[in-house]
């Protein structure tokens, strides 16, 4: 059937257009086939909720973007991911049937499949590509889905390039083939960027814990140590305090600082002759019945049988 009018404005001007009608809405497809590279531009007018099944009859590795709407996705039988226009993905599509659901309404998705022999000559030609390939080459593996990047302006301007190009014959290849670089430049940036970007942040965190556990095994009274205190007191978020501390250390914050009172109460009750009541108000304790009960629950016996028998000391039974 003819593109209808209403539509013909999301064409582009370098392919014929396929219109395909169905029960739940209209297909438009438009696709630039060569050696290098496939790029098929797609306009889907859903009327109704619907699944569909796109078939590959070889692998493929490909850009894939949404310039507005979404599709969730069910590529190379794992979960489902959802595609829309804030970020895109570069994937490899093993052979074979997948699953998209369209959202209702109009979208838009640019799909730029890439063949084996032009990346090897964008590795060639541009070494500073080879850590993304190399994680392609493991995607292309394992069927995974690489990290999504962000759409941002850079992309947008190129993916508005790509659509208003008016080239023909050996231009329009030698056109595209650079616009496939540019994409594949801005990926490769993007997803530097967020790796360096979530080192950073892991490296603060480290410093972070480090700090916050020092701070606690340093603190005159200690059993004041609340996840809420420390957390308060070094800028950061409950949750990820909590979080992040035991992951780090293999013990959670409350029991760390627990463990680290009580062996604090062994030295000083070993150590010296303070009387029970004094160590307890020392190490943060306002009754000293809660911290004899904490002791005895710790290390199995009670405070007063700990200065009798100091060479007993124990690290406690957890």
């Amino acid at each position: 059937m003819p593109v209808p009018w209403e539509l013909k404005k999301y064409l582009a001007p370098w392919a014929g257009a396929e219109c395909l009608s169905y029960d739940f809405g209209i297909i438009i497809r438009q696709v630039l086939a060569t050696a290098d590279f496939r790029i098929c531009a797609s306009v889907l007018n859903i009327t109704r909720p619907v699944q569909l099944y796109p078939y590959w009859d070889t692998p493929a590795i490909a850009l894939q973007y949404i310039r507005q709407g979404s599709i969730c996705a069910c590529l190379n039988g794992t979960a489902e991911v959802s595609l829309d226009a804030s970020r895109y993905s570069l994937f490899h599509i093993r052979a074979g049937q997948h699953v998209y659901r369209p959202q209702e309404g109009l979208s838009e998705l640019l799909r730029i499949e890439i063949s084996p022999r032009f990346l090897q000559e964008l590795q060639a030609a541009h070494p500073l590509l080879q850590q993304m390939l190399d994680n392609l080459r493991k995607g292309h593996q394992t069927g995974e889905l690489l990290y999504p990047a962000r759409m941002n302006g850079k992309v947008k301007h190129i993916l508005h390039e790509i659509y208003q190009c008016r080239k023909t014959g050996p231009s329009l290849h030698l056109e595209m083939k650079a616009h496939i670089y540019s994409l594949l430049s801005a990926y490769d940036e993007e997803i530097t960027l967020a790796h360096n970007l979530e080192s950073i942040q892991a490296s603060k965190m480290e410093k972070t814990l480090l700090a916050v556990k020092h701070y606690i095994t340093d603190y005159p009274h200690i059993h004041e140590c609340s996840l809420e205190s420390m957390s308060r007191h070094f800028n950061i978020s409950s949750s990820a305090l909590k979080l992040n501390f035991k992951r780090q250390y293999h013990i959670s914050l409350g029991d760390f600082v627990q463990q680290q009172c009580m062996l604090k109460a062994q030295q000083l009750l070993a150590g010296g002759a303070d009387p029970v009541r004094d160590i307890a108000l020392q190490l943060g304790y306002t009754d000293v019945s809660n911290f004899s009960r904490a002791f005895r629950n710790y290390t199995g016996r009670s405070p007063h049988e700990m200065r009798i028998h100091p060479e007993q000391a124990s690290r406690g039974r957890h």
